[in-house]
């Protein structure tokens, strides 16, 4: 099994039985089950805090990725040949793809930023319609790729079939033994040596897609409008300055938490946020997750409380948990509960992911930090 519904499958029934009061989970589930849970409803859910998250466009801040002037068909002059080293090889492009496969989690929103509409992206554990967020719909435009199912691995067949001249797996869980099948293909480019499995941050799997696209400057305008946009919300939403956080996941039947480390809360940092620090001190164990023993909740003191949920009733039970009420953050009103889109751009941030997040997240939290 190639895709992240599989490790985390694993890194549940390892903490099944752990009795400690926090372990490192080595994949802890960041986004929504492929599994279609019943429906959490078309907006957010929040018993303290509601966030809307209705219609289908883009953000109103989406043009942050391509404020330098907007996706074109131009390359950047001698952009190629071009070759990449990644964690299982070198990938060599002769000239601008014209059949791009996106097989990493977010890269199709790299790809969509820069103007390549890819023929082929993955299925989302959110089962988005066209296979893409609300944040890519726009980009998307009338293109409809094939969305290729990876729950039980990497149809090579079907990628074959599409006849790609460059296959994109940076924010993916791809092996080396799925890069020596699918480089047979075309060029692929993997995560970077150094690198977890769907562990590149948003920054530089722009910056990489870019390049073998034959559009780095664009990427990197792209980037840094973006970046620019969170200096912005630092500065129009100054409640958050200062202010700690934690983003979790409940596992109801092993009896804990987990508590995130990773890129979903390194964004929320480049905002004016601060991680709790009992997580912080977690992290030292492992950057991208660790859990918390049910028994311990309530040394989650922060100031504001984001927790996504599997399903309804997953939510029901923590929200009624008397520990839980008692919460700081969910007294004072700080406690956001993220619905699975939401849950979807948050834990796979890309260059067009973050800018709608933080549109639908920031005015409302700001206001209950205030």
């Amino acid at each position: 099994m190639s895709g992240r519904a599989g490790n985390e499958r694993g890194a549940l029934r390892a903490a099944r039985s752990t009795p400690e009061r926090i372990t490192t989970v080595m994949n802890a589930p960041s986004r929504p089950r492929r599994r279609h849970a019943p429906a959490m409803g078309a907006c957010l859910l929040a018993a303290a805090l509601t966030l809307t998250a209705c219609g289908g466009g883009a953000s109103d801040r989406s043009s942050d990725a391509s404020r330098g002037g907007g996706p074109s068909m131009k390359t950047d002059p001698g952009a190629f040949p071009v070759t990449v080293k990644t964690a299982f090889g070198s990938a060599t492009v002769t000239s601008a793809p014209k059949r791009v496969v996106a097989l990493g989690w977010s890269d199709q929103d790299a790809a969509l930023a820069l103007g390549v509409k890819p023929v082929a992206i993955v299925k989302t554990e959110e089962g988005f319609k066209n296979g893409v967020g609300p944040w890519a719909e726009s980009a998307l435009g009338g293109s409809r790729p094939e969305v290729l199912d990876t729950t039980d691995g990497y149809p090579v067949e079907k990628i074959a079939a599409l006849h790609p001249d460059l296959i994109l797996a940076v924010q993916s869980g791809i092996t080396a033994s799925d890069y020596a099948k699918l480089s047979q293909i075309a060029p692929t480019v993997a995560y970077l040596s150094g690198r977890k499995p769907y562990g590149t941050p948003w920054q530089e799997q722009t910056d990489l897609i870019g390049k073998v696209l034959g559009r780095r400057k664009e990427a990197d305008q792209a980037v840094a409008n973006v970046e620019k946009g969170l200096k912005r919300d630092a500065a129009k939403y100054p409640s958050l300055n200062g202010k700690s956080f934690v983003y979790a996941f409940p596992q109801p039947a092993n009896g804990r938490v987990v508590l995130y480390t990773d890129d979903r809360t390194k964004v929320l940092e480049k905002v004016g946020l601060t991680i709790d620090p009992v997580v912080a001190k977690a992290a030292k164990m492992n950057s991208f997750a660790n859990s918390l023993s049910m028994e311990h909740l309530d040394e989650l003191t922060s100031d504001a409380l984001l927790v996504w949920y599997n399903t309804p009733q997953d939510q029901k039970r923590l929200e009624s948990d008397a520990v839980f009420k008692k919460l700081p953050a969910v007294r004072r009103k700080a406690y956001v509960a993220v619905d699975r889109t939401l849950a979807q751009a948050s834990g796979a941030p890309s260059v067009l992911s973050v800018p709608w997040e933080m549109d639908k997240l920031l005015p409302p939290l700001a206001q209950a930090l205030k």
